[in-house]
């Protein structure tokens, strides 16, 4: 089985409700869409508790579900300011088109490689963004011919934040949404 080492981590965002009002970007939420909307995603790592827990070579499993059809990004902001693009992947189950009230696990059974966490220890978040239309990441993240992820083209959740404000900003606020969850890497 292939193994990845992914510091896994990435961004925070939740919905506030505010009328009509342009993505907004927070230091600790990241991108929010102040937006009601009947679109939800959640997203959970497979350990319980508000900020799990995972030492250097423990495997993490992440997860996620829509409450309506959708296209879903999953990024990972770990305590130094490295992005990672978990979703989309050019694995089997890295296509990020998730069906309504349909559970789905990243890495899946059938992808062949794990989510090993490493060093640097701190705490880690997870952002899954949630459009009803698939989105273009090209200013943000770039597959190379044989890369199985993407590179990020942002450092630290500002630089983040500011391009997925731009890549959201065209969409009906009520068709995209986000959620976090957080861990912590520890010794």
């Amino acid at each position: 089985m292939k193994r990845h080492t992914f510091v896994l981590g990435a961004l925070a965002a939740t919905a506030l409700t505010t009328a009509l009002a342009a993505p907004m970007i927070s230091p600790q939420r990241i991108i929010v869409n102040p937006v009601p909307t009947e679109l939800k995603v959640d997203v959970w790592t497979d350990k319980t508790g508000t900020d799990p827990d995972y030492r250097p070579g423990d495997q993490i499993k992440i997860y996620t579900k829509v409450t309506q059809d959708a296209y879903v990004y999953l990024f990972n902001v770990d305590p130094t300011g490295h992005v990672d693009l978990i979703l989309p992947n050019k694995y089997a189950g890295g296509a990020n088109f998730i069906k309504a009230n349909v559970t789905k696990v990243f890495p899946d059974a059938n992808d062949g490689f794990t989510f090993d966490i490493a060093a640097p220890y701190g705490r880690n978040k997870v952002l899954a963004l949630a459009s009803k239309t698939a989105l273009d990441l090209n200013t943000l993240a770039k597959f190379e011919s044989q890369q199985s992820f993407a590179d990020v083209s942002a450092t630290g959740q500002k630089q983040l934040a500011q391009k997925l404000s731009i890549i959201v900003k065209p969409l009906p606020q009520d068709k995209w949404i986000t959620d976090t969850a957080f861990y912590d890497v520890v010794k």
